[in-house]
């Protein structure tokens, strides 16, 4: 028998001779400590990104969930190009972990931010999914945000909530290419005057600034790019 089965026998020992009510209570205080230590680490996670964003000259308190998500998968992408590259492991500082004293890298930073807050008030009800295309990649549409879609452009301060950079090899989407809204339970989109315009289902080319209502299942083409609303 292994030292470790040996303690884990006795601490059973020891809990059955324990009565129902001090039961109750050792368990109210376990779940206390492993809360505590989830605010903390949630704690840590932000106080490095909002760092991490303020040497880019960005405000982590600012973006919204979708800004927060492009900002660390885009650190997590430069990090992995470097590693490629250089041989290096990370390319972007992270304070040690001063729980455990580990290295952090922006992969565990976004597994702490996305995995330790509470889950959001907000659901999300309907996404936009990225075809024609050998990876998958969906964007999930929050109701009562305004959700824009376009091109990432970080000289000029343009952060789309849809970034469709990657997505677009020639470069046929604009900046600023259409939105997202809602009212009640309607998804609408609304092309912003972009170069390239924004096609619904191969037939119906939006005008400028007039909002279009999204019903499941439509496609929805901006420049070259197309994606499928399902919602």
């Amino acid at each position: 028998m292994t030292n470790g089965t040996s303690i884990e026998n006795q601490l059973k020992d020891w809990l059955d001779q324990l009565a129902p009510e001090h039961k109750q209570v050792l368990m109210g205080m376990l779940i206390e400590d492993d809360r505590l230590q989830r605010s903390a680490r949630l704690e840590f996670a932000t106080v490095q990104l909002r760092r991490l964003c303020s040497e880019r000259n960005l405000e982590w308190d600012a973006m919204a969930e979708g800004e927060r998500e492009s900002f660390l998968d885009n650190l997590i992408r430069e990090n992995e190009l470097y590693a490629t590259q250089v041989g290096r492991t990370s390319l972007t500082l992270v304070a040690p972990c001063h729980h455990c004293g580990r290295e952090m890298t922006p992969s565990d930073l976004y597994r702490i931010y996305f995995g330790e807050r509470p889950p959001s008030i907000e659901r999300t009800s309907a996404m936009l999914m990225v075809m024609d295309m050998d990876t998958e990649a969906h964007f999930p549409l929050v109701p009562e945000d305004e959700i824009m879609i376009g091109r990432l452009d970080p000289h000029r301060g343009i952060r789309p909530d849809v970034d469709l950079a990657r997505y677009d090899p020639a470069s046929r989407i604009s900046r600023r290419h259409a939105r997202i809204t809602t009212r009640g339970h309607q998804f609408f989109i609304e092309d912003l005057g972009s170069a390239n315009g924004t096609v619904i289902n191969g037939r119906t080319r939006l005008k400028p600034q007039e909002p279009y209502p999204l019903a499941n299942g439509d496609v929805v083409k901006i420049g070259e790019t197309t994606l499928k609303f399902v919602g």
